[in-house]
């Protein structure tokens, strides 16, 4: 882009400007945005970042997000490292473009596709690092109004309490009524959709939404994460007391029956056994999982077995977990849970313990 072409080209507008009458000019400031968008192109070419963010500041989001200035403006605040402000420009951008029915032009829907980049991504965590400095009272004041919308210190936490007795009040009946993967599958749930909620991420039982295949209750059917309308993830639970075959590639096969388009899928094994027979429980479930018929798009990839990443976690004494990889890089977690009665009995032992000597309830 010639500059001094467009230096030219300003001075001699800004001197037509000067030559005119005061009817001329009212004539001329019902055309204040028009004229302002296009100067955004000149601020942008000259580097002019102060004139560049008051023009945008006066704009109405017709001129702001048209398909002409879209990516000026973004291309702009990239070049200034500024990646979060040009993603939530491009994300609004989207949205005024979606709700007025108007197709995105290739050039711009190539600028959503790439819009998350390693910088973007790199800026997102130092920010979100530095929260954990922000003061307790200050925090209510950067958490989105989805999740909590309260402001103040006190109310924020009280809504955080509410919030966990509306899932508990949701989810004790099913605790008490059900014998079987319910009440563990709701206890589980209950406390991801706490910690995924942040995200605008929801948790989806298919059984009581009406997709199960086979109508039996919902812990023995599948559980999905969702990101706004696109699944991520899916759980299958199940209770293993022994080594049990059929019920294991039961269970393994329905999970990649219900959606099969996924990359990532979760075996949650609760286990309900004798104490002392965790360890087999864990090794005869891995050898009759990769005995199991899967379809052909699941092939299990058996140059990579089983990947144990208990190591990557602390305080694991009563989990198992692995990583299986299947046809085209779909990956299969298992996670084991220690259930057994001995085994709970001496994890509330040991919390109870840690709260000797506080104030009671």
């Amino acid at each position: 882009m010639n500059i001094d072409l467009l230096n030219i080209a300003t001075q001699n507008w800004e001197t037509f400007v000067g030559s005119l009458s005061d009817e001329e000019m009212k004539v001329l400031s019902e055309l204040t945005e028009p004229i302002a968008s296009i100067n955004l192109h000149y601020f942008a070419a000259i580097k002019d970042t102060k004139r560049f963010d008051q023009t945008i500041n006066t704009l109405s989001k017709n001129f702001l997000y048209d398909v002409e200035i879209i990516p000026t403006v973004y291309k702009f605040y990239i070049e200034r490292d500024l990646h979060e402000l040009a993603f939530d420009y491009i994300e609004k951008a989207k949205k005024h473009l979606s709700e007025l029915s108007i197709t995105i032009p290739t050039n711009i829907q190539n600028i959503i596709n790439n819009s998350v980049s390693t910088k973007l991504l790199e800026n997102l965590k130092r920010s979100l690092e530095s929260v954990r400095a922000i003061k307790a009272k200050d925090l209510p004041l950067i958490t989105p109004d989805k999740v909590n919308d309260k402001r103040n210190l006190s109310e924020f936490i009280l809504c955080e309490v509410v919030q966990a007795s509306k899932v508990l009040i949701e989810k004790i009946h099913g605790i008490k009524k059900n014998p079987d993967e319910d009440r563990y599958n709701d206890l589980l749930l209950a406390t991801l959709r706490l910690r995924f909620q942040i995200w605008d991420w929801s948790i989806h039982d298919q059984a009581r939404k009406g997709a199960s295949p086979t109508g039996k209750n919902a812990g023995e059917t599948d559980i999905t994460i969702e990101s706004g309308n696109i699944t991520i993830a899916l759980f299958e639970a199940l209770i293993l007391t022994g080594k049990d075959k059929n019920k294991t590639e039961a269970h393994v096969l329905k999970s990649l029956g219900y959606t099969k388009n996924l990359d990532r899928y979760y075996m949650i094994i609760y286990f309900k056994g004798k104490p002392t027979a965790f360890e087999t429980i864990w090794n005869s479930y891995k050898k009759d999982f990769a005995a199991s018929s899967f379809p052909k798009k699941f092939t299990l990839d058996t140059t990579k077995n089983y990947e144990d990443l208990s190591s990557k976690f602390d305080d694991i004494n009563h989990l198992r977990i692995a990583k299986t990889t299947h046809g085209t890089n779909v990956e299969m977690f298992h996670i084991m849970i220690d259930l057994s009665e001995e085994n709970t009995q001496k994890t509330a032992s040991k919390k109870n313990s840690k709260k000797r000597g506080r104030t009671k309830w």
